[in-house]
């Protein structure tokens, strides 16, 4: 299991809530521009909001000091502007080391990873081996069916790996879409596309369409854990230092986990339980955050 969260150093705060106060290093943060394309218009509600606008919302209260704006950007351009060190942070995002490089973290999710969505009528047609799960690496390299990913974003090593080692002239073709993958996840049932590689939450957003399945993948059935991130800039080490803080305590860990579970199947819990339970015991505490 990836390792969780460790001790931080206390944070100067003028009571509980409180905006924590600047050291000479750190600039004081009065705003962060949250770049999201986790929006689902098409679902009703608080299930409309996404990801982002729950932390904004928790954020408000517990750092009522800083003004929390959402700006729709999408995958590519986000970490761009990230690497750019623009003043902007954004949630859900895979952890990997090469995004620690340019890049502040906090954990929040301990994630089941991303499974091949497919078309329901291409389902006899794939790669699998005994147990049912798509051989990536051989459905990649046939160009009888169609792929479509989403241009500058991470699914987890694993994936990540198996997607780059892909030849030249697979048939897949990279899509920067606004939304959480909706408008790749319609190509499918529109039948311009086969398949993609996307997270049941993805399915849940779109609307369960029934067209569409999703089918677990061979050599990457391991949790991914996903955080928020904030340029590796002073300011944005001021800012994932604040956001931290209001999470690193059990109100917080509940908060995260509410947000998760409400889009996992029960078969999901129950398998991943001991991992959820150890995680967030671990994030109902202060993470430690080395400039």
């Amino acid at each position: 299991m990836a390792a969780l969260l460790l001790a931080a150093p206390q944070a100067r705060a003028q009571g509980p809530g409180a905006t924590p106060v600047p050291t000479p290093a750190e600039p004081a943060v009065t705003k962060i521009t949250w770049l999201a394309s986790d929006h689902a218009p098409q679902m009703k509600g608080a299930d409309a909001s996404g990801v982002t606008a729950r932390v904004t919302a928790y954020l408000e209260k517990q750092w009522p000091g800083v003004r929390h704006e959402i700006v729709f950007a999408n995958a590519k351009r986000s970490w761009q502007m990230i690497e750019n060190g623009d003043e902007v942070c954004r949630a859900n995002m895979v952890r990997t080391p090469d995004r620690e490089k340019v890049a502040y973290f906090i954990n929040t999710q301990l994630t089941p990873p991303p499974g091949l969505i497919v078309r329901r009528d291409k389902l006899k047609r794939l790669p699998r081996n005994a147990a049912g799960e798509v051989q990536l690496p051989r459905l990649l390299a046939d160009p009888t069916l169609r792929g479509a990913l989403i241009d500058g974003r991470s699914y987890g090593p694993a994936l990540d790996e198996m997607l780059a080692a892909r030849s030249v002239d697979s048939a897949v073709t990279l899509y920067s879409p606004k939304d959480f993958g909706a408008r790749v996840l319609q190509m499918l049932s529109l039948g311009r596309a086969d398949y993609s590689v996307e997270m049941d939450m993805a399915l849940v957003m779109a609307g369960n369409p029934e067209d569409l399945v999703s089918v677990p993948i061979q050599g990457a059935s391991e949790l991914v854990m996903a955080g928020i991130a904030c340029p590796r800039t002073p300011w944005g080490l001021a800012a994932i230092r604040g956001i931290d803080k209001a999470y690193g305590r059990p109100e917080g860990a509940a908060n995260l986990r509410q947000g998760l579970m409400r889009w996992l199947t029960p078969e999901t819990k129950s398998h991943y339980a001991a991992r959820f339970d150890a995680f967030y015991r671990e994030r109902a505490r202060p993470s430690r955050i080395d400039p």
